[in-house]
């Protein structure tokens, strides 16, 4: 079975990450200090179930690429304006000793840099190929590839839930605010491409195969639960807004709600030997 959960993504997935840990009763001594480190490791004891016990780690890492250099809180390595985060993941994935679940995310810290994004997610799809190919172990692992969310334009005014896509559409705004980014969905639209292609190549390709987990829709119709929304509490009144991440307890954990079934499904098609398609 699984031996570790690895996140690897920017502040958004470590919010998953946090909020997994969180809801299995390990959230203590994860620091979201700024000047720390936020890369961490928590063992996940199962008592009564023949698992044992399991890692749930996460390592920052805003692109998804690793330029050569490591950074340090106050000190970023990466992005066009060297203002991004991308601690070094890959070697820590690939010499990991026993099976594992890999979710990534990346898209958000784009921008506007299409040709950037898709080099980065066909370097990121090598680097899966080569791990297996140096390591069998890795053919086994499952992994997972997050789909990016937007942000909400206003978030400050929302207590509820969309009742419909139909409310949200007219408030998507492309371009004019990085927050609520209406771009996003070209993004994932060829990660989704990208992943259908790599699951059909079973004779050519190392790699195990790459799931879909796709909170957009869920999360598309939540503007409340920001960090500067209504819901949030005092201690989280920000400026400028922050309209594109979310406080704890809130949406995000309903994505792990998501994760749990994705893995359920995930054992009825590798049974099966049926490769997932991503639909959207």
């Amino acid at each position: 079975g699984l031996t570790r959960m690895l996140f690897v993504g920017d502040h958004t997935t470590m919010t998953q990450a946090v909020s997994l840990a969180s809801i299995l009763g390990q959230n203590s001594d994860i620091s979201l200090d700024t000047s720390v480190v936020p890369n961490f490791t928590k063992t996940i004891t199962c008592a009564g179930t023949t698992i044992g016990s399991f890692e749930l780690s996460y390592i920052r890492n805003d692109r998804l690429e690793e330029p050569g250099t490591t950074p340090s809180p106050g000190f970023p390595n990466c992005g066009p304006t060297n203002e991004q985060f991308c601690y070094p993941w890959s070697t820590d994935y690939s010499s990991f000793a026993g099976k594992q679940l890999l979710i990534v995310n990346t898209g958000y810290h784009w921008a506007d840099d299409w040709q950037g994004y898709i080099t980065n997610f066909q370097n990121f799809v090598g680097v899966i190929d080569d791990a297996a190919g140096a390591n069998a172990m890795r053919k086994n692992d499952v992994l997972m590839f997050r789909t990016s969310v937007p942000g909400h334009k206003e978030c400050d005014l929302h207590n509820g839930v969309y009742a419909h896509y139909g409310e949200y559409c007219p408030r998507i705004v492309n371009g004019a605010f990085w927050h609520w980014w209406g771009e996003l969905p070209p993004y994932n639209d060829y990660a989704i491409r990208i992943i259908n292609e790599w699951n059909l190549l079973n004779t050519v390709k190392n790699g195990p195969n790459i799931e879909l987990l796709d909170p957009w829709l869920m999360s598309v119709l939540r503007p409340d639960g920001h960090l500067s929304g209504s819901d949030a509490g005092p201690s989280c009144t920000l400026d400028p807004k922050e309209c594109m991440l979310y406080s704890l307890p809130g949406p995000v954990d309903w994505w792990n709600h998501l994760l749990v079934q994705q893995l359920a499904d995930v054992g009825t098609h590798l049974e099966n030997s049926n490769p997932m398609q991503a639909w959207r």
